[in-house]
């Protein structure tokens, strides 16, 4: 008798797969019954065009591309153009690299192969670029050669169309500033305190080497003298303190030694002696180890030129404290400080600084500014606004010589305001009789002047300060409090010039106008960061060096004047014309009108 064997499991998954089928069938009838039938639209994936549409057809008429490619068209390339030397094969053509350059970062896309994928296989590059598609390498040369020192140009010219658009109207002009990381190893670093304090170090060694090969040469009993006269013993002072100061010092004090060395002793043996063989194994250490540590330190002390530090991987890169995150941590990144100056979130200039005070930052940005604008034949804003990180009488020096209103904050602008200050007698707090000079301490007493003497800041601008000072703070009851000095009497430096730009800054800025300034500053401004920052997702520089980093937010502030303006006209709010100052105002028709109504009633 035959054997019955059980079903494999394929044999059941077939008969289940054919349950669904029969099932599906007889659904599909039930619906054909009730008038549900499924329909699809016609799929066909290689269907040929008799008539292939243009690439242009394809975008819509309000797209930010066709105003990218309009405004670039429209510009003058002869600063670019002049980049290119000639000869050899023939290149893409600069408007087309720019239109596809200046697309991706406004499409949010940084990196030249993501570029060039773009440029394959998006419609919007392929239009851009006439169908042609530049390789990275082509991308990234463009880049980084010929935008450097012409991006600002290019910038400028996107700046004066808006102006004569009239969505830049230069009234008021908005200052901040913000660190932006670099692409460096953020543990690369190099301080200057560690640098200086190397340096010395080396300079002792290489001092004591100098002085005992100078006590060996003094135990030889023919010492001759060197060629060009100088004592022997010349590398160290009296006081003990090195006399080689730098590199070529030293080398100097090498061959000096050297050709000491070389120079026949007289004697019938040619063999040199213990001194002169302790002599030459010093002299040989001297230069294969200390000289070029303390030339290495020199290179780096020329890198730093000023600055606190810099990184290893990007030379132009400073170290500087970034905010906390989430967890509350700081840290030390290289970073570039970027200032940025905006008006209606439109970026009006940037530049880009090493030392991480937005302080010292300022008169060169605005230099900058009134350079940028001179150059389209633009005058300056009639006011300028910052917080109090610009409050100091270098910057309000600044403004008043170029007659722009100064909506500046000082620092312990709140603190005044409040009245809450961290320490109890400040200089703020203290009353100042302007009559008769003085001030009065906490005690009741006066503060006369005693001496004026001028002061050089680290951005170099001299003030002139006067010196107050207390006559009897001893026995006082609150010099514990009032301060902590190991002088016998308080004394307070004052800035008279400082003193009369707080008083403007603080009635400016009191007022309605200035009060409307203050808000209008945290949507201006910090809303360009957040854009650039947040949206955009740039939170780092790709390139290396002042002058990349100067491309990239070059093209990151064209993106965004070129997204605030295609926005806008997106939602119809086209600007009104600037007002003709010999034209009559709001005020004056409304006037007008009305005695009109009068006189007609009458």
């Amino acid at each position: 008798g035959a054997v019955l064997k059980a079903p494999s499991r394929w044999f059941c998954k077939g008969l289940d797969d054919l349950y669904l089928r029969i099932k599906l069938i007889f659904l599909g009838m039930g619906n054909k019954s009730s008038g549900r039938q499924v329909v699809f639209k016609p799929y066909v994936q290689n269907q040929s065009w008799l008539f292939p549409p243009a690439l242009g057809d394809m975008i819509p008429p309000d797209h930010k591309v066709r105003l990218i490619s309009q405004a670039i068209d429209g510009m003058s390339m002869d600063s670019i153009l002049s980049t290119y030397k000639g000869g050899g094969t023939s290149s893409y053509h600069p408007k087309m690299l720019l239109k596809i350059l200046v697309y991706a970062y406004v499409e949010k896309i940084y990196s030249s192969r993501m570029i060039e994928k773009a440029c394959h296989e998006n419609i919007c590059f392929m239009w851009l670029s006439g169908m042609q598609q530049p390789d990275h390498n082509t991308i990234n040369t463009f880049r980084k050669h010929r935008l450097n020192n012409t991006v600002k140009e290019v910038f400028a010219q996107v700046l004066l169309l808006l102006v004569e658009q009239g969505y830049v109207q230069l009234k008021d002009y908005y200052v901040d500033g913000t660190k932006m990381e670099s692409v460096a190893n953020r543990y690369s670093f190099v301080w200057a305190k560690n640098v200086a304090r190397y340096k010395a170090s080396v300079l002792n060694k290489i001092a004591a080497i100098l002085a005992h090969i100078d006590e060996l040469a003094e135990q030889e009993e023919h010492l001759p003298t060197p060629p060009d006269g100088s004592p022997n013993k010349a590398t160290v002072l009296e006081d003990g303190e090195p006399r080689v100061s730098d590199s070529e010092a030293v080398s100097k004090a090498i061959e000096r030694i050297n050709s000491r060395l070389s120079e026949p002793s007289g004697s019938n043996d040619d063999k040199p002696s213990k001194a002169q063989v302790k002599q030459k194994r010093l002299l040989n250490k001297l230069q294969k180890d200390h000289l070029p540590k303390l030339q290495s330190y020199e290179q780096q002390e020329q890198l730093l030129d000023g600055r606190s530090s810099y990184s290893k991987t990007d030379v132009d890169a400073t170290f500087m404290r970034t905010k906390d995150d989430h967890l509350g941590n700081g840290q030390l990144r290289p970073c570039y400080n970027l200032q940025v100056g905006t008006e209606h979130q439109f970026i009006v200039n940037y530049t880009i600084h090493q030392t991480s005070s937005d302080m010292r930052c300022f008169v060169e940005h605005m230099d900058s500014t009134l350079e940028l604008l001179e150059s389209q034949g633009l005058k300056l804003p009639d006011n300028a606004c910052a917080d109090a990180g610009y409050g100091s009488e270098q910057n309000y020096n600044w403004l008043e010589r170029n007659e722009v209103a100064a909506y500046v904050k000082y620092p312990g602008y709140y603190q005044e305001q409040k009245g809450k200050y961290k320490k109890p007698f400040v200089q703020q707090s203290l009353h100042y009789n302007q009559e008769q000079d003085y001030f009065v301490c906490p005690m009741g007493q006066q503060m006369h002047q005693v001496r004026q003497t001028q002061e050089k800041t680290k951005s170099g601008y001299v003030r002139t300060v006067h010196i107050y000072q207390a006559k009897n703070c001893i026995g006082c009851p609150l010099r514990g409090q009032c301060f902590k000095a190991q002088s016998e009497h308080r004394t307070i430096k004052v800035s008279r010039q400082a003193r009369r730009y707080r008083q403007q800054a603080k009635d400016r800025l009191a007022s309605l106008k200035g009060r409307r300034k203050k808000l209008q500053r945290n949507i201006d401004v910090e809303a360009v960061f957040g854009h650039i920052k947040q949206d955009r997702r740039f939170r780092r520089f790709m390139l290396t060096g002042l002058d990349g980093v100067n491309i990239e937010m070059g093209l990151l502030a064209i993106a965004n004047n070129f997204t605030k303006w295609h926005n806008l006209r997106l939602a119809k709010r086209i600007p009104m014309p600037s007002p003709d100052p010999n034209s009559p105002n709001t005020a004056q028709i409304a006037l007008q009108a009305h005695q009109n109504r009068l006189n007609k009633a009458a």
